[in-house]
């Protein structure tokens, strides 16, 4: 991103910052919901910047992971990515007010015993959340109801100054965050037992894995399976997903087992997968809240990777 775009995405971001606090924030979020839909709507339709973007590449991804589905759904849920993409970007300034006497106009939580559980063993507790719902309010959320959370975030270096302090300032107002490849950080975060949410469909790293995702082979990261064996740290599915009238279910599912495998890189692709599977069922049940342009990026560095 050159300068001039960088100095555009500041602009940008001041002025739905703004916006938003001019519609009432938090305590009136159903105004920038609103707001969201109306841009969701447009940008569906005219929304697709850069080399390679196009709504044909959206309806490619979809119909790639499902091979089935009806023209007029997918259709639908281009647009559905869409409004879930700006209403995500608006929160971004909502969740600036968060407080635990205000976190259930947005959030309502399930599960929550499998965390407490999982805390009580002091190793500390890996969630490799995927890209459906809403990722960084999911950790928000967690901390902002009194888990000591940790995140590892990217550093947003080709963003504007602005844009890069909302992204990065929206989590370190409420908790740890570290960056990728900093493995000390990682660890000295699980030995004080904090909840360490990582991204289970980031891009892989040189450790990466192939995995069967919704019938497609896609390359995956196997950091938080490496970290799991290393430390004893509980693995816990989870996501945070928008539910009717501005409300997300944050829910969190039994421990997955981490199991052993004839070697290190079978162990690896085994967990993974079997992980997987698990995220699948989930994408499968709300479609309208993945978000594809994930999909399309790892689809595309796994072929690649050839």
């Amino acid at each position: 991103m050159n300068a001039f775009a960088r100095n555009l995405q500041d602009l940008h971001y001041r002025f739905f910052g703004f916006l938003t606090d001019l519609l009432g924030g938090l305590p009136q979020a159903s105004r920038s919901y609103a707001l969201a839909e109306a841009l969701g709507a447009l940008r569906s339709r005219f929304g697709y910047v850069g080399r390679g973007w196009s709504r044909e590449k959206y309806l490619a991804t979809m119909r790639a992971f499902f091979p089935q589905i009806p023209k007029a759904e997918a259709e639908a849920l281009v647009k559905s990515y869409w409004i879930n993409h700006q209403k995500r970007f608006l929160e971004l300034f909502l969740m600036r007010d968060l407080r635990q006497d205000n976190l259930d106009l947005l959030v309502e939580f399930e599960g929550l015993e499998h965390l407490d559980r999982a805390l009580e063993r002091g190793r500390g507790v890996i969630l490799p959340v995927p890209h459906i719902g809403n990722e960084r309010l999911h950790h928000i959320a967690l901390a902002v109801k009194g888990y000591p959370v940790a995140v590892i975030s990217s550093k947003y270096e080709d963003h504007g100054r602005v844009a890069q302090s909302v992204k990065i300032g929206a989590s370190k107002r409420f908790h740890e965050v570290g960056y990728p490849g900093d493995t000390a950080w990682l660890l000295r975060m699980l030995k004080g037992n904090r909840v360490l949410q990582v991204a289970s469909t980031a891009e892989a790293d040189s450790q990466g894995v192939l995995v069967q995702f919704l019938g497609q082979k896609i390359l995956l990261p196997s950091g938080w399976a490496r970290l799991a064996k290393m430390t004893g740290a509980a693995v816990l599915p989870s996501t945070l997903l928008r539910q009717q009238k501005g409300r997300h279910l944050l829910t969190i599912l039994p421990e997955f087992q981490i199991q052993a495998g004839s070697s290190k890189e079978d162990s690896l692709r085994r967990n993974v997968q079997g992980y997987m599977d698990i995220v699948a069922r989930i994408y499968r049940q709300r479609p309208d809240l993945v978000d594809w342009m994930s999909l399309a990026v790892r689809l595309d560095e796994t072929r690649g990777h050839g």
